[in-house]
């Protein structure tokens, strides 16, 4: 009865290290698109980072840790960089609005 319960446990414990992963994955891709459209100048806003960022933070807690970890960092480097962009202080990425051709 015993290897039933740990069965159950062990896959419990798959099924959330696969959640965990996922969740990292969306985030990462949510921070590096972020990245992507703040240096095509489409957006200044800040959202995609911050939901990146979360995401990472689910992932490190469902068990993804070096990947959870990976996908915090890259999210607030994002949210850094985008208002940095949005801003007007990256060479380059002229802020949105402000009518430099």
């Amino acid at each position: 009865m015993n290897e039933g319960i740990s069965k159950d446990e062990e896959r419990a414990g798959v099924a959330k290290l696969l959640g965990g992963r996922i969740c990292s994955l969306v985030g990462l891709l949510f921070g590096l698109g972020g990245v992507l459209v703040a240096l095509l100048s489409m957006s200044d806003d800040v959202s995609a980072g911050v939901i990146g960022a979360t995401l990472g933070i689910l992932g490190y807690f469902l068990g993804a840790r070096r990947f959870g970890t990976v996908t915090v960092f890259i999210g607030v480097a994002a949210i850094f960089f985008m208002a940095a962009a949005s801003t007007g202080l990256i060479p380059g990425v002229t802020p949105m609005g402000h009518g430099y051709h």
